[in-house]
């Protein structure tokens, strides 16, 4: 049943990156939050905040994305390059600081790092 849960989530986000599945949704597919982070853990998705999980690789694929804004931005400009909402936005660039893509400038803007081209 989980592996059938992940697959689904897998297949949304291939067809959609960076719209992390809300509970909601994971609960819908019969996945919890332990099953998350078992999938997780195994590789087969990424956690990148509580409760928020995209596909391996698509932290590399936003910093990539966040780099080609050529310069220091904003959440909101962030969160619009990568089509995603704030609930997704917030703890993807925190994931991305801590995996030194990403830095912050100030309180409101981050620059990516030479790690992200």
């Amino acid at each position: 049943e989980a592996e059938k849960g992940v697959d689904a989530v897998r297949s949304d986000l291939a067809a959609a990156p960076f719209q992390a599945p809300d509970a909601g949704r994971l609960a819908a597919l019969g996945l919890t939050p332990k099953m998350v982070a078992a999938a997780a853990a195994a590789g087969a998705l990424l956690k990148v905040g509580d409760g928020i999980v995209l596909l391996p690789g698509d932290d590399t694929r936003a910093a990539a994305l966040l780099a080609g804004l050529g310069g220091p931005f904003t959440l909101s400009e962030a969160r619009r390059a990568l089509g995603t909402t704030r609930r997704v936005a917030v703890p993807l660039l925190e994931h991305l600081d801590e995996r030194g893509y990403t830095v912050r400038v100030d309180d409101l803007r981050r620059r990516c790092t030479e790690e992200a081209g």
